[in-house]
């Protein structure tokens, strides 16, 4: 098979449109400082990296969602993903019990527009760069 007959085949498997389409939705963050700002996320992003787009992102401290640094205030629900059996056994574990009103920014995940969250920690990149 010719190089422009393999490049054929690969478009019919990928398909016509090319790339696929990625659905965002809004969602906005109340920052600590009381400001908010809202963002376009794409479908299943966690909150954390959702936070991405913000000139800070939430805090974490830990690669596996199990220290509970990131928790965030929910403001409004709609958009946000259920939460987790893993998600409620760390909330448990960390505070004591699961309040579906205070969710893991590392678990919950964007699924619709509408989300609405307070934000209590961001990252601190002075920290990092050890310029206080």
């Amino acid at each position: 098979m010719t190089r422009f007959g393999i490049r054929k085949r690969l478009k019919g498997l990928v398909g016509k449109g090319g790339r696929p389409e990625i659905t965002r939705y809004g969602m906005t963050f109340v920052l600590p400082d009381g400001t908010e700002q809202t963002v376009q996320a794409e479908e299943h992003y966690t909150l954390a990296m959702a936070s991405q787009f913000l000139p800070s992102p939430i805090a974490t401290s830990c690669p596996d969602g199990q220290c509970g640094l990131c928790v965030v205030d929910v403001i409004e629900g709609a958009g946000i993903s259920a939460a987790s059996d893993s998600e409620q056994r760390v909330c448990k574990k960390i505070h004591g019990s699961f309040d579906p009103a205070r969710r893991l920014a590392c678990h919950a995940r964007v699924d619709g527009d509408g989300a609405k969250v307070k934000v209590h920690q961001l990252f601190d990149y002075d920290s990092v760069r050890g310029t206080d």
